[in-house]
């Protein structure tokens, strides 16, 4: 019976393969087509994220399938001021807002090629803040609330001020990414101080405060105030309590009415000083040079002229009665 053993095992592996055959496996590990993905831009749901007036952008263009390498190039529209695309990736400072639209089109090294479609908005910076994310409804034990950043611009620093509602406290503040940050809290009101290291991302957590009630509290409409600035230290954004922007403006209104007033009192003054001049030339008397009535040089008869006026000799009548 030995020499039968290998036709058995023979016939025992063609049985396995026709029952995996059946069930539709394959016996070489390539799929069932052989060929490559498709070649494709891979989309985000979302699109590109928007684009800021003179805020560096970088968005890369993803593409799948096919054969690599690949060439991405733009074939039509336009691209917005300021931007350029190189390589995969669409990358610069946009200069001027609105809403742009061109198609790229990628090619591999088969020389197949997918064409995309972008429609791109270029908005202007909205103000720079931070804020909170409040949960929803009241707390009851230690919650931890995130501090978030918004168009951070080239922050450096940051000042953010918070007055929590009657029986809160901080009981921890641990600094988000690559911070430095200081926080104290006095009476009610928690001051965080950050320093950033490189400038953060739009929407990025900066902090993250734990704070405790004594009871159940909700934290919605929060008092907030906040100041950023740049590495030399300009102010960049800030948001004052309401009564230190109500005083603020105050300040400003009674500087605005000063200056008003000044300028007024120095028009009119202008005005005095220009109606002065009009009478006092008016009251003078004539310029050397003038030649006023009856007093003209020259010779004559009339009531004109200077020095001794000529006279025209007179013949004498004879005496009545007299004469030859």
């Amino acid at each position: 019976m030995t020499p039968h053993r290998p036709l058995g095992r023979a016939l025992l592996a063609l049985l396995v393969a026709g029952t995996l055959a059946s069930c539709g496996q394959s016996l070489t590990g390539t799929s069932a087509t052989g060929g490559r993905d498709p070649l494709q831009f891979v989309e985000s749901p979302a699109g590109l994220a928007p684009a800021y007036v003179n805020e560096t952008y970088a968005a890369p263009l993803t593409v799948s399938g096919g054969a690599g390498p690949y060439t991405v190039r733009k074939v039509s529209g336009t691209l917005p001021p300021g931007l350029t695309l190189q390589g995969q990736q669409l990358s610069g400072k946009p200069e001027k807002t609105g809403t742009y639209t061109f198609t790229v089109e990628v090619t591999d090294s088969t020389l197949s090629t997918k064409s995309r479609t972008i429609t791109l908005n270029v908005q202007d910076l909205p103000p720079l803040s931070l804020a909170p994310t409040l949960p929803a409804g009241q707390i009851r034990g230690e919650t931890r609330i995130p501090l978030t950043i918004t168009a951070p611009r080239s922050v450096r620093a940051a000042r953010f001020a918070w007055d929590l509602p009657a029986g809160v406290i901080v009981t921890r503040v641990q600094p988000e990414g690559n911070n430095v940050l200081f926080w104290r809290q006095q009476g009610s009101r928690v001051v965080v101080d950050l320093g950033f290291k490189t400038v953060p991302r739009t929407g990025a957590r900066v902090a993250l405060l734990t704070v405790k009630p004594t009871g159940p509290v909700a934290l919605a409409a929060p008092t907030l105030a906040y100041e950023a600035r740049d590495g030399e230290g300009k102010l960049l954004s800030q948001k004052l309590f309401p009564d230190e922007q109500k005083k603020l403006d105050e300040q400003k209104a009674a500087e605005q009415k000063a200056a008003e007033q000044k300028a007024a009192e120095q028009k009119a003054a202008e005005q005095k000083a220009a109606e002065q001049k009009a009478a006092e030339q008016k009251a003078a008397p004539s310029a050397p040079g003038s030649t006023p009535a009856g007093t003209g040089t020259g010779t004559g008869t009339g009531t004109t002229g200077t020095g001794t006026p000529t006279t025209t000799p007179v013949t004498p009548l004879p005496a009545p009665g007299g004469g030859k």
